[in-house]
């Protein structure tokens, strides 16, 4: 028999006991809820005040908030920062793109050079049956 995992929501702070995660889902929300990395054992030793001061670290640290964002030392909110990103990038992709169109030329030129060749030698061993057959005829 599977132990009891905890989950909680991260939307409302509903936390219950389930064994199988497809059953965790949040009554009062509708959504699927998260396993908290503790077993069922610790939680309930826990008080129910440790409890919600848990869950509700839980869900802050899951949710992004402005003052996350504002304190974040220039991160990519910066919209010249993001247009010098995205223009790298786009350099980055074209450098990408041409050395993966040198090695589309590469093996198109390789692949008609083998078939050229394999053409080639069709024909020389046409010549050599045509030979051959002349050979057998004279003897």
């Amino acid at each position: 028999m599977r132990e009891l995992s905890v989950y909680y929501c991260d939307k409302c702070g509903y936390y219950a006991y389930f064994q199988l995660p497809k059953n965790a889902v949040c009554h009062l929300c509708a959504r699927p809820m998260i396993r908290l990395d503790m077993n069922h054992r610790d939680f309930t030793s826990l008080g129910y005040e440790d409890r919600d001061r848990l869950i509700a670290l839980k869900m802050v640290a899951a949710a992004p908030t402005l003052a996350s964002r504002i304190t974040a030392p220039e991160k990519l909110y910066c919209q010249r920062k993001l247009v010098g990103t995205l223009t790298q990038h786009v350099l980055e992709l074209e450098k990408e793109i041409a050395k993966l169109n040198e090695t589309v030329e590469w093996m198109h030129s390789t692949i008609w050079d083998e078939l050229r060749k394999k053409q080639e030698l069709k024909e020389e061993v046409r010549h050599l049956k045509k030979l051959l057959d002349i050979q057998q005829e004279d003897r």
